[in-house]
Formats: structure tokens, C-alpha cells, sequence
């Protein structure tokens, strides 16, 4: 059994799904008359598009329907040892992974990157929320984190709505994947990996999570991305959070602002 370290497998899932999402390859069978399904991000979110001709992608021979996270997440768990064995996707240079540059925003520059995209998704918050003043002593900056505030204030205004989306999205498939697979880092109070993990655990003293740099069997890691999506579609209990649809009742507000949709 395959092992790696906790945060090495979310890195990868994110770097993975980041290089097929903008070189437009999250391509996959539709298992059903040779047409294929497409995952894009668009003005509400994750949605998937089939073809209605075989190979054929004009925006009018396209079915689209929004899907959540875990969706997203199923069909990539599926598909992830086969895109690494034959894609070059790229890797980040360090463990923080999350980045901005033109690719996301058509920004110009070098990458500027950030722990993690939920990270990201907190600090663009703070800034559209006016905590970027920056703090002075004797003239000079005394506080790091605003000026990493201070340079996203820039880089924000400059973000379509659309942007902001896609930023969005990719902080809520991390944070889904992380929730479904922390499990695998439960240690019992002697430190040994649980058997049969569950939610009460974890607000258990007896139990502990243990450091994301600690190895887990990677069948096991993409194999509760797996159960958790088929529970979900069993229960009928998808969780659209991060979606829009003019059509729903409680369309779901941006984060950043958006009132439900890009446009």
C-alpha cells in the first residue's frame, strides 16, 4: 500500500484540479452514447457540461447543470492516478500551493502564493471587509500579515467576478476535501491509528488529529472521497453550498460580495 503524507495528497488533489481546470481538461466520459462531461467554473459555481453530439463542444450542443463540491471530487478521485501518470502537472515550488497570478485573475507577474486556498479565500475577505490598514512605528511596517494585505488590496480590485468565483470554488473543493479525509489522521490517546474513525471522536479528549505531515495510506485517502460521495447521492443529501441557482430559494451568497451570481 501506497503511502504519503496528509498534506502532500491535498496538495496534490488541488494541483491536479487546478492544471485541468485551466488547460480545459477536466474531460470525462458521460458513459453514454460515446459523449463526454466537462467540469468547468462559471458564474455559479461548479457546473458540469455534456455534449449533446459526439465531440462536439458549441456552447449550443451543451447540456449544463450545476453539481457540488464533492461531485467534483468523486469524478477526480477517479481519475487522479491515471492524470498523474501520464500529465506533467506542474507542482508548486514549496507546500504553500495556492496561488494567484494571470492564469486566475490575467494579472501580470510571477505567482504569489499562499498556504492554502481557504487562506487565501480568508485574507481576500479581510481586505474587501477594509482590514488593510497598515500599522506604522518610528515609519516603519510592524505587522506581516498586513502587508501581504496590503499587496492583495491591488490584486483584488483588479479581480472580475468571475475571478472571485473561481476562487471561491477552489477554497470550498479544499475545504470538502480536507473534512472528508482528516479522519485518517485520528490517533488514539497512545498515539495509534483508529480502526473505525467517527465524528464523536474528534470531540473526544481520548482522541487526537494528528500533524499533516504524517503518512496515510493513499488508497484509504481517495477511498473516503469515494464513500462520502455515494452516501450523499444514496441520502439524495448533496450539499450545494458554493453553487448558485437563479431557480433555488436560498440562492447561496458569494463570500466576496457577489450577490449570488457574476454577472
Amino acid at each position: 500500500m501506497e503511502k504519503v503524507k496528509y498534506n502532500v495528497a491535498i496538495q496534490t488533489y488541488m494541483e491536479v484540479f487546478d492544471y485541468l481546470i485551466n488547460n480545459e481538461l477536466f474531460v470525462f466520459d458521460s458513459d453514454k452514447d460515446f459523449l463526454k462531461n466537462r467540469i468547468k467554473i462559471g458564474e455559479y459555481g461548479f457546473i458540469l457540461e455534456t455534449q449533446v453530439t459526439r465531440n462536439n463542444w458549441d456552447e449550443e450542443n451543451l447540456r449544463k447543470k450545476l453539481v457540488p463540491a464533492i461531485y467534483v471530487l468523486n469524478v477526480l478521485t477517479k481519475n487522479i492516478d491515471e492524470i498523474l501518470r501520464t500529465m506533467n502537472v506542474p507542482v508548486s515550488p514549496s507546500k504553500d500551493y495556492a496561488y494567484i497570478n494571470e492564469t486566475k485573475t490575467k494579472l501580470t507577474g510571477k505567482k504569489t502564493y499562499y498556504q492554502s486556498y481557504q487562506d487565501l479565500l480568508k485574507l481576500l475577505k479581510q481586505v474587501k471587509q477594509g482590514q488593510n490598514q497598515l500599522q506604522y512605528s518610528d515609519g516603519k511596517i510592524i505587522d506581516f500579515n498586513l502587508i501581504k494585505l496590503r499587496d492583495l488590496s491591488a490584486t483584488f480590485s483588479k479581480l472580475t467576478p468571475l475571478e472571485i468565483r473561481t476562487i471561491e470554488c477552489y477554497a470550498r473543493l479544499e475545504e470538502e476535501l480536507i473534512n472528508y479525509t482528516a479522519f485518517l489522521l485520528l490517533r488514539d490517546e497512545y498515539g495509534y491509528p483508529v480502526d473505525y474513525p467517527n465524528e464523536e471522536m474528534l470531540s473526544n479528549p481520548e482522541y487526537h488529529l494528528d500533524s499533516t505531515d504524517s503518512y496515510v495510506d493513499w488508497d484509504e485517502f481517495k477511498e473516503y472521497i469515494l464513500e462520502s460521495y455515494n452516501y450523499q447521492l444514496e441520502e439524495n443529501k448533496f450539499d450545494m453550498h458554493g453553487a448558485y441557482s437563479p431557480w433555488e430559494k436560498n440562492p447561496y451568497k458569494s463570500e466576496l460580495g457577489l450577490d449570488g451570481k457574476t454577472k
